[in-house]
């Protein structure tokens, strides 16, 4: 509809979301009527994410935001596929380890080998212990996607970059985010050096931030772009700094900002499709190895005589 023409306040009411998520929608609707921008209305309303506001806002201010829509319907919908694939193979292997924690004590239980009270405690306790902490881990990144800064963030951002695998992707992914963005600017007009605030909102690891943030400084003292980001550690492992450098030698860098950012994209749309595919697989492993240390720890393989015969 925007490639269409429409004017967003009259699109926005004939959008519709499920029935959980519509109230989201509502108030976007009412902050867009008070003169609120559709990305600062987006955030507020938690309809967006700040990645995904910061986006907006930025393709609404350097002309057509439809390119920026597609992408992100596009992110969504894979993600959301991915997803639902992780759930429905993540499904079995969570059941065989709940039902192996709840009756695998049951028959020491009934035998009165085991009280009700040490049951609860040694059995039960622990495993829901480490059910509210793997909830308050998923809770917390959700939180630091809503981008709620704090101390705790800012030491898990300082120290996400150096894991291994993951670290490298963490960089890349932030990296993607801020080029595709300035590519965006750069390619509606936008100068330089009021393009790279607005696409730094785009990155949300707070450590990478804070070293993508000195890029502006240099520029200002007389270096090229590409001079700038040389000395930066976090473009050692990629290859982003010659298609950069021939990029502005040949007057066409926002089309090798533009370049690289799918080709990142590709590239970090395979890496979770893998690690999509082998979450199940080790929770499949982890759960058969959990089963059978509990039936060899309960002697269920090894015989024993009677009391009044041993």
């Amino acid at each position: 509809m925007e490639e269409a023409g429409l004017p967003f306040d009259k699109v926005i009411d004939i959008l519709h979301l499920p029935r959980s998520e519509e109230p989201r929608l509502k108030e976007t609707r009412k902050l867009i009527r008070r003169g609120v921008g559709i990305a600062d209305a987006g955030r507020r309303s938690g309809l967006f994410t700040p990645l995904e506001a910061s986006l907006v806002r930025m393709a609404t201010s350097s002309g057509s935001p439809a390119r920026t829509y597609h992408l992100l319907a596009d992110q969504c919908a894979r993600r959301a596929v991915r997803i639902k694939k992780l759930k429905s193979r993540l499904a079995l292997p969570a059941i065989m380890i709940v039902v192996w924690i709840v009756l695998g004590p049951v028959p020491n239980l009934v035998a009165g080998n085991l009280t009700l009270g040490a049951y609860l405690v040694k059995h039960l306790l622990p495993w829901i212990g480490l059910g509210v902490a793997a909830y308050l881990l998923l809770d917390s990144s959700h939180r630091r996607q809503s981008g709620a800064p704090s101390s705790w963030r800012a030491r898990l951002d300082g120290l996400l970059p150096h894991l291994p695998l993951f670290g490298a992707m963490e960089v890349r992914r932030n990296l993607r985010d801020f080029f595709d963005s300035l590519a965006l600017m750069l390619e509606a007009g936008v100068p330089i050096l009021e393009a790279l605030p607005i696409a730094l909102d785009t990155v949300r690891n707070y450590a990478l931030k804070s070293k993508l943030a000195r890029i502006k400084p240099q520029i200002d003292a007389g270096a090229s772009f590409s001079q700038a980001i040389a000395g930066s550690s976090l473009f050692a492992r990629t290859q982003s700094l010659e298609l950069i450098r021939t990029g502005e030698v040949s007057g066409t860098l926002p089309r090798a900002l533009a370049r690289y950012s799918a080709a990142e994209s590709a590239a970090i749309d395979r890496f979770d499709d893998l690690v999509a595919e082998w979450i199940p697989r080790l929770a499949y492993t982890s759960a058969a190895l959990l089963i059978a240390y509990g039936l060899i720890r309960g002697g269920a393989f090894m015989p024993s005589l009677p009391p009044d015969l041993r």
